[in-house]
């Protein structure tokens, strides 16, 4: 029976593809595997199937599609436009990201509805993701807003400081 192939395998395998991007100077594509490989950190030993259980058990129930869209056809699009444009508009600033937080707990027009779809837009906008997170709280809506938020800003900080080194 073959050996089950381990996440620090299946990371050698996508840091050379990453290389060959980054040296055929495509950025995009450069950056998505590096930010991905970036998920791997500190499981290398795990196999692969071990690692997506993990990750199954963080991301909590997720749903593809349109199955998620059903339970807010009511919400508010114009609402959930304008709050994930204030949210990604805010990038990597903290007090523009506190600004637009402060604004979205403050509006009487976010129900739960449109807080799941605002989440799931934030969440997905950038890399042009279609999953729709279950957020089972208003609170943990929040969260994962503020975690991605959190996430991103890392990485931008991280481009800079290696843009500064590499000149």
């Amino acid at each position: 029976m073959p050996k089950a192939m381990n996440v620090g395998e299946l990371k050698e395998i996508l840091e050379r593809i990453q290389e060959v991007y980054a040296l055929a100077g495509a950025k995009g594509p450069a950056e998505d595997f590096k930010r991905l490989l970036g998920a791997f950190n500190g499981h290398e030993d795990e196999t692969i199937d071990q690692f997506v259980e993990e990750t199954r058990a963080l991301l909590g129930p997720l749903v593809t599609g349109g199955s998620g869209k059903s339970n807010r056809q009511d919400a508010n699009e114009q609402v959930i436009d304008e709050h994930v444009r204030r949210l990604l508009h805010a990038g990597a600033s903290a007090s523009a990201f506190e600004a637009a937080m402060g604004k979205l707990k403050n509006d009487s027009r976010v129900r739960s509805k449109e807080l799941i779809g605002i989440a799931n837009r934030y969440l997905n906008d950038p890399t042009g993701g279609t999953f729709e997170f279950d957020f089972k709280t208003d609170a943990a809506a929040y969260r994962a807003i503020k975690r991605m938020f959190v996430d991103r800003a890392q990485d931008d900080s991280k481009a800079r400081i290696i843009k500064r080194m590499t000149g």
